[in-house]
């Protein structure tokens, strides 16, 4: 997938500019951010059908804990299927947790792959009828009161998905059919379980442009995990360099570096994984320590798994809901800082 870089910052600019969108205070409210189900029809062409009881955990839990819900673009796989399937497949799970947040705790953003929501009936949310037309961004404001943070889906720019996303519908629905044939010969799975297709260039523009506007963004589109501008490979090779490092200077202490080459040897493991399937992406910064402006909350297709973000309490987090989870360990917090820690100069 093409990224035009000088229609990405445009269309950001355009958006952060926009004073018709939202802006909701991190004051005393709490937010999680989901990106990327891509619900389906139930079949074998629906990506998300084996996370659902991890998502409606992850609901349950968010509504307890008195959060906003927000749905940041893709949530349907609309390239693929009708509405009215969709709402058949989801509507008394999926969409019947969301709407007990009610209408003041649910936010969606659209996405390429469900930007139709500006013309049905919102079934994520608990009267409907008020929540036709749904935007393309969403501001936050802490702090002083101004707004701080964009959030959009991510895919603007994106030549596939933005320009031409009628001709990739075309292409995905014709797709669907045999989708299921090649799942079972091994020719195929989805690009967040194997290889993402969005470019690998594609978060050091959006990167850029949030460096060069002092703004957070926070996006979906790439189904890959980003927690202030690093990804989670990028992660594991400074985990990994800092307990070499300290094995090196306790190289005495025996029982220090054997537990630690056994850490090392699971981070590996991981790294090779994501290298594996394409989320071992080109840093954002090369030289320097990047600016942590840059947030994408992941995806709900992982085969373990969802992951999405948190602002709460002051910080932003990394959360990874984990598809075999127990009632003691259903998720974990990859990474969090707190907002204010994050400084452009």
């Amino acid at each position: 997938m093409a990224q035009d870089k000088k229609l990405t910052e445009e269309k950001l600019t355009e958006l952060w500019e926009d004073k018709k969108i939202k802006v909701p205070s991190t004051k005393n409210r709490k937010y999680v951010i989901f990106s990327d189900l891509h619900l389906g029809d139930g079949g074998g062409a629906d990506d998300f059908i084996h996370n659902r009881q991890t998502m409606l955990k992850a609901l349950e839990y968010y509504y307890k804990n008195d959060f906003t819900l927000i749905l940041l673009g893709d949530i349907e796989e609309f390239w693929q299927f009708d509405f009215a399937t969709v709402k058949k497949q989801y509507d008394d799970n999926v969409y019947s947790k969301m709407r007990e947040f009610g209408n003041d705790r649910v936010y969606r953003v659209f996405g390429n792959h469900d930007y139709e929501w500006h013309y049905p009936q919102d079934p994520a949310m608990a009267d409907p009828k008020y929540a036709q037309g749904a935007p393309e961004a969403l501001k936050l404001k802490y702090g002083k009161g101004e707004a701080k943070i964009l959030l959009v889906h991510g895919h603007q720019g994106n030549i596939e998905s933005d320009k031409n996303s009628w001709i990739s519908k075309f292409v995905v629905r014709g797709f669907k059919q045999v989708e299921p044939i090649a799942r079972f010969l091994g020719l195929y799975g989805h690009p967040s379980a194997t290889k993402s297709q969005v470019t690998e260039d594609y978060e050091r523009i959006m990167y850029g442009w949030a460096k060069e506007n002092e703004v957070i963004l926070i996006c979906g589109h790439s189904h890959r995990a980003i927690f202030a501008a690093k990804s989670y490979a990028e992660k594991l090779r400074d985990n990994i360099d800092e307990l070499e490092a300290i094995n090196l200077a306790n190289r005495k202490d025996k029982k220090l570096v054997k537990k630690n080459l056994k850490i090392i040897r699971n981070k590996k493991k991981l790294l090779e994984e994501e290298k594996h399937k394409g989320r071992d992406i080109d840093p954002t910064e090369s030289e320097v320590e990047p600016v942590p402006c840059y947030f994408n909350s992941g995806c709900g297709l992982y085969t373990d798994g969802i992951t999405n973000l948190e602002i709460a309490d002051g910080e932003i987090r990394l959360i990874k809901w984990h598809r075999t989870g127990t009632e003691d360990q259903q998720f974990d917090v990859y990474d969090s800082m707190k907002l204010s820690d994050i400084s452009f100069s």
